[in-house]
């Protein structure tokens, strides 16, 4: 659904000096971010985004095997697995069509079970949470945010990778594809208290992960407020962006236009981490 993410260039620094040691300043907030890649001029596929997107629908049942051969690839660990995976995925849709009926909060595990064709132990089995059925423990976007940082090159702040990578993600939630899905993880989302602070515990995992990243990186001593302070301005832009993008999709609006002001809105915000709050909002 999403693309791999762009960078902002090494020289787009908000503050920089040249050779003789005259400061540099770009021009306004906007000059520190270049250009994004649109997400469908990327390769890559990039990991959903916690609360952005529908869970999966079903997969296809495999066809069954046949001969000697076959009986033996039915016993093997290969069928198990795929027989599990068939019934989480059944499990979710099922979890999915209730949650988009009547409201989280108002569907129990037991007609989630009914609805799936299992008994209730085997949705807690995969499911230990009710939550769990909406929110992934360890979401994808966790490990591929702490590997943008990670991989950033020389020159570029933990703001400009970390925060690149959250604007292109975002920015794809205006596809045709993902607009549905948004829409119905918001309304179901927002219809319930427990789904929201669960979606602030991500958020602040998240968050925990990356400051701890960034500290043992610039090897900051305990303490210090820097690595924490760059992790929560990070993931506040993330938050901003979902929560404007569920806004639209509720709205109607999805496609180009979603996409190029989530982009527009997500690079204004980036520029202000890298740029500095110093000149935002003076008073007249």
């Amino acid at each position: 659904m999403l693309s791999s993410v762009g960078r902002v260039t090494p020289g787009a620094q908000a503050i920089g000096r040249t050779d003789s040691g005259d400061e540099i300043r770009p021009e306004s907030p906007e000059a520190v971010v270049r250009e994004l890649p649109a997400p469908e001029d990327a390769e890559e596929e990039a990991p959903a985004l916690p609360g952005a997107a529908a869970p999966p629908a079903a997969a296809e049942p495999e066809p069954p095997a046949r001969g000697r051969r076959g009986r033996r690839a039915l016993r093997g660990p290969g069928l198990r697995d795929r027989r599990r995976q068939q019934t989480r995925a059944t499990i979710i849709e099922a979890a999915a069509e209730l949650f988009a009926e009547r409201g989280f909060d108002a569907v129990s595990v037991v007609e989630i079970a009914q609805r799936a064709g299992v008994v209730e132990k085997t949705v807690f089995n995969h499911f230990p949470v009710k939550e769990g059925l909406v929110f992934e423990a360890d979401p994808p976007m966790r490990a591929a945010l702490l590997e943008a940082v990670r991989r950033r090159p020389a020159g570029e702040s933990v703001s400009a990778a970390a925060g690149t990578f959250v604007v292109r993600a975002m920015s794809g939630l205006g596809a045709p594809e993902a607009a549905a899905g948004v829409a119905e993880m918001a309304r179901v989302i927002r219809g319930s208290r427990t789904l929201q602070v669960r979606e602030r515990e991500i958020l602040g995992e998240l968050t925990t992960a990356l400051a701890e990243l960034i500290a043992e990186e610039t090897q900051a001593e305990p303490g210090e407020l820097a690595p924490w302070l760059a992790a929560h301005a990070v993931l506040s832009l993330y938050a901003a962006l979902l929560e404007l993008a569920r806004d639209r999709v509720l709205t109607g609006v999805s496609g180009p236009a979603l996409s190029a002001e989530l982009r527009a809105r997500g690079e204004r915000g980036l520029a202000l981490l890298q740029f500095g709050l110093a000149g935002y909002a003076k008073r007249r």
